[in-house]
């Protein structure tokens, strides 16, 4: 997975070594996105004022990012002062691509929270992002927490599941990833100890879910996963039963790897590509879209700058098919040799870019020079070619020659 969290520490007006017990709590929050494997909380707190410095705000934010399962905290933002745009920017950052909503929590809910995947760095050997200075007092105030406790914060975190499939793909998602947490909190009762999740360690890459009924009525789910090791790809077909908003049973039907070409062929879904030339310099559009898009996942390559938008939501559990990256809208890659190129793997959403880059302050100054539809992953295949023209990149991979020389 790309780091898209990987931040400076901002100080302004204050040496943040003071900074902490003393300071007061103001608020905090934690995204509902636990499902997601990951989590972003948030801590508010005003600065007593003998103690900020001169003129400096008495306001200090920080903001934490977690991933769940294997590494712990990933990443640390905290900045001192009031400015709108930098709180935005931050916020926007952090939590921008994980379509979640906020959760009010408590102090000592936060202190829980940051010192149980803190411990989680400690067990795989992750080092704690840098900044530890300004955070190392929340980890180091001892909090005992009963079971209940423990998992009454847990709820929390969690999204509330509408519907079926919502339920299954994420029940299936974390189970793969050996989750056994989150699958004890989304099963009426444990599973048997021959189907512990704590023996996986996999990336539920695709989902498909086929209701059946028995003959008497009774109703169960199949599910066709391809999941995604480390040292390969593998189907498992799965039977689940429901009650009462958990699962109630579960039972693995088969299991076994697939090729490489079996597992590209499992995935293929279309992509939809539109290039345009830009008469505009390629660093004016970087800034452009920085500031267009602060919540996409932002990376710089060695020819160009990519942009992922991501869902405002993550409604895309809901289906009867679900796919990894389904949560993306659209991606926007500018190249160092100043082409502009759209992705998207749907057909309207490849038109909404294109309507929106047309009211880009260049939007005059971009000339479409190609629209495609590809039937496999193309797009990430130029990215990752270092080429900073699609369609000569396209014109290699078909071996097209436009002279129509032959050797």
């Amino acid at each position: 997975m790309m780091n898209r969290h990987n931040f400076k520490v901002i100080v302004g007006g204050v040496d943040p070594a003071p900074f902490g017990a003393k300071n007061e709590f103001a608020g905090a929050f934690v995204t509902n996105s636990r499902l997601m494997g990951v989590l972003v909380v948030y801590i508010h707190w005003q600065i007593e004022p003998e103690r900020r410095g001169g003129d400096a705000s008495g306001n200090f934010h920080q903001f934490f990012y977690i991933e769940t399962s294997e590494i712990g905290i990933e990443s640390y933002r905290g900045f001192v002062g009031d400015d709108a745009e930098t709180m935005l920017e931050a916020e926007q950052a952090m939590l921008g691509g994980l379509g979640a909503q906020k959760v009010d929590i408590s102090k000592r809910e936060a202190f829980l929270l940051l010192q149980q995947y803190a411990a989680l760095n400690e067990k795989y050997g992750e080092a704690l992002p840098d900044g530890v200075e300004e955070y190392d007092f929340i980890l180091s105030e001892r909090i005992d927490a009963s079971r209940e406790e423990q998992i009454e914060l847990l709820e929390k975190t969690c999204e509330r599941l509408e519907d079926e499939n919502q339920l299954i793909n994420y029940f299936l998602m974390r189970y793969f990833a050996g989750d056994t947490e989150v699958v004890d909190l989304l099963t009426e009762r444990p599973l048997a100890e021959e189907l512990s999740p704590s023996d996986r360690a996999a990336t539920m890459c695709l989902n498909r879910i086929e209701e059946r009924a028995d003959a008497s009525g009774g109703i169960s789910f199949i599910c066709e996963s391809l999941i995604e090791t480390e040292a390969e790809h593998r189907i498992l077909v799965s039977e689940l039963t429901l009650a009462n908003g958990l699962v109630r049973s579960l039972a693995i039907i088969s299991e076994f790897p697939i090729s490489n070409a079996e597992t590209a062929m499992k995935l293929e879904r279309p992509e939809f590509i539109t290039v345009y030339e830009t008469f505009t310099e390629p660093d004016d559009i970087r800034d452009f879209l920085d500031k267009r898009y602060p919540a996409a996942l932002k990376r710089d390559t060695d020819a160009g700058k990519l942009y992922l938008n991501f869902n405002e939501n993550n409604h895309h559990l809901k289906k009867t098919l679900y796919r990894l990256n389904d949560d993306v809208k659209g991606m926007l890659y500018i190249t160092d040799e100043g082409q502009l190129i759209l992705a998207s793997y749907s057909l309207s959403r490849i038109h909404r870019l294109e309507r929106d880059v047309r009211t880009f302050p260049f939007g005059r100054a971009l000339l479409p020079i190609a629209k495609y539809e590809f039937r496999e992953d193309a797009f990430y295949n130029f990215i990752r070619s270092e080429s900073g023209d699609f369609v000569h990149f396209v014109e290699y991979l078909c071996d097209f020659d436009p002279s129509g020389d032959e050797d």
